[in-house]
């Protein structure tokens, strides 16, 4: 049996769904839904059998979402709500107007119609259901889904990527203010089925590289490629965080962020033609034994043909194409030198000397920004209390910026530090 409202009291009219089927012309009244989810409809005549809602009610959106996304090509129906003691003078007018439309009965029908909802659709290939994102949360650090989607990353975040693209974020977050910093975006499922977001800043710490990534040791050469070109070059074999077992992984370090991130080798599967070209037995074993391979004569969609640098990447989790710093790297066979930068200012605009990060290798100097520079080792302490607000036993009393190189506070400004407060003395 449908479900069906009841008619609202005496002097509280509420309004009634009416649906066009544009290809057979025929207008119809909501009578409500059966137990599968269907639409069921009346003749606008049958004024006692109609679902009647309140417009402004959460039942009324609720039935509209729900038919938007079971009917999700609803582009041969249209949904209008008019006042039940209209319903069948609208229905033959949205008729009317449908087989020989006018000006008029446009503007009318307009008038009338039921937008579809502004939620996002979840598409075949997502991870994710965008419905079930806390998006106005997520907002409050300055991010929307139009945001994702105006720099293309909406899909890819869905899909369980990391944004390729960067976004500046602030604001209080549990409790915590979070000042403007940049970070990629990604989301995972935690437990009980919600989807959080995760916000990936950038890592400063140098000697990540030399420490065990999941009790695997890297080694120099290893380290030279994973920061020359954003992957390791071989297979590494690390110990499951799951299963405890070891297992052979492709390992990336991501290129802005600096994370490294790991996807399993031996799940991975090499594709048989890349941009019209069929890979050969060659090219398909140093792929899987993450090398990275020179294809000639690839097809791209504005019709050139061009060579490119291929390597599995555990960050794009599959092929990428090399940008051009990697490219040289390769070419070069040694790890390219660090283009050095001095002059750059911290948050309180004192200057600094350090290296550019490879992300940011070819840019001129006027255009690096200092969040593309890694500190050198005299301006870490500096940038780490002017820019990110940390301190140590020796800074942590300090109220001045630190000078440039500065690690500690000089003897002038520790004398202030210790110097005693004078006591004013009680007032009589």
């Amino acid at each position: 049996m449908a479900n069906r409202m009841t008619l609202p009291a005496e002097g509280q009219e509420k309004d009634v769904l009416l649906v066009l089927d544009k290809q057979q012309g025929k207008v119809s009244a909501v009578k409500g839904i059966d137990k599968e989810g269907n639409l069921q409809t009346v003749p606008p005549t049958h004024g006692g059998e109609f679902m009647q809602v309140d417009k402004n009610s959460d039942v009324f959106s609720n039935f509209i979402s729900n038919f938007f996304r079971k009917y999700q090509d609803t582009s041969g129906l249209e949904l209008f709500s008019v006042k039940a003691s209209q319903a069948e003078q609208d229905a033959k007018a949205i008729e009317d107007n449908h087989r020989n439309p006018t000006p008029e009965g446009g503007k009318r029908a307009e008038m009338l119609r039921v937008p579809k909802p502004d939620f996002h659709e979840f598409k075949q290939g997502y991870r994710f259901d965008p419905a079930k994102i806390d998006w106005e949360n997520l907002k409050k650090v300055g991010i929307t889904a139009d945001t994702l989607k105006n720099t293309k990353d909406f899909d890819r975040v869905m899909r369980g990527y990391k944004s390729r693209n960067t976004y500046t974020v602030s604001g209080t977050v549990g409790g915590f203010f979070l000042k403007p910093t940049d970070v990629k975006l990604s989301f995972y499922q935690a437990k009980d089925g919600t989807v959080v977001p995760k916000l990936h800043g950038v890592q400063q710490d140098e000697k990540l590289l030399q420490r065990p990534f999941h009790e695997h040791g890297f080694t120099k050469q290893e380290q030279g490629n994973l920061q020359g070109t954003g992957n390791l070059g071989g297979i590494a074999e690390i110990k499951d965080p799951k299963s405890g077992e070891q297992i052979p992984v492709f390992v990336s370090r991501d290129r802005y962020t600096h994370e490294l991130e790991y996807m399993r080798a031996d799940k991975w599967k090499c594709p048989d033609t890349i941009c019209g070209v069929k890979v050969s037995p060659e090219q398909k074993a140093a792929f899987e034994a993450g090398q990275a391979v020179k294809m000639e004569n690839l097809q791209f969609r504005d019709g050139t043909k061009r060579s490119a640098y291929l390597q599995v990447s555990a960050v794009e989790r599959g092929l990428e194409f090399l940008p051009r710093a990697a490219v040289q790297f390769l070419q070069q066979g040694q790890q390219p030198a660090e283009q050095q930068v001095a002059g750059i200012k911290d948050g309180k605009g004192v200057e600094f000397n350090g290296h550019v990060q490879p992300g940011a290798q070819g840019k001129s100097p006027d255009k690096v920004q200092p969040k593309d520079v890694t500190p050198a080792a005299e301006s870490r302490t500096q940038v780490a209390v002017n820019s990110e607000g940390k301190t140590n036993e020796a800074t942590k009393r300090g109220k001045e910026p630190l000078k440039q190189g500065q690690d500690k506070p000089t003897a002038k400004q520790k004398e202030k530090q210790d110097k005693p407060k004078k006591s004013k003395g009680m007032k009589m």
